[in-house]
């Protein structure tokens, strides 16, 4: 079970499914994630490999201006079509973007306060993420990548979280 945890859908139930590919983002890595974030109020978000969608769902529960959410899986995107029809997110608030997330980057020139990837483990990593990402992010904007635990070498100031098989790397355009 997926719930949102603080904001104005807290404790909100959200649907899920279980696909091997799709691994929602437990709950205290999202709380440790948001609390690592900061404040939202008014920031256009974007959560590549969105899944269902917790991780944006949240940032709109925490006052984020909007989301776009990104994923290549209908399935998982008829679920978050679902989810925020469920809780009554205004569709002025998000986006959803059905798109292969490499190719969504490649095309969009908006750029962001907030990027959120949680690709599945192993297919994606760090570096080839970060370079399309750089030019996206807003200055003082944040890049917030999930993975499981593996060794990231980069010359950016990234700031890395653990939490049992999963890490946060963070890096803010400073």
């Amino acid at each position: 079970m997926i719930r949102i945890i603080a904001g104005k859908y807290k404790n909100r139930k959200l649907k899920h499914f279980n696909i091997e590919s799709i691994r929602p983002t437990q709950a205290r890595v999202r709380k440790s994630m948001f609390d690592i974030i900061g404040d939202l109020s008014g920031k256009v978000v974007l959560d590549l490999f969105c899944g269902v969608g917790s991780i944006g769902i949240e940032a709109l529960s925490r006052g984020a201006k909007s989301v776009s959410f990104v994923d290549s899986d209908v399935k998982a995107l008829n679920i978050l079509k679902d989810n925020l029809n469920l809780l009554k997110v205004d569709f002025n608030n998000y986006s959803i973007i059905k798109s292969d997330v490499f190719s969504y980057l490649f095309k969009q020139n908006q750029s962001f306060d907030l990027i959120v990837a949680d690709p599945p483990y192993g297919k994606f990593w760090f570096p080839d993420l970060i370079l399309y990402i750089e030019n996206k992010v807003k200055k003082q904007g944040i890049f917030c990548y999930e993975s499981k635990k593996e060794k990231i070498e980069s010359n950016l100031n990234l700031k890395i979280k653990k939490y049992g098989n999963t890490q946060l790397i963070f890096w803010r355009n400073e």
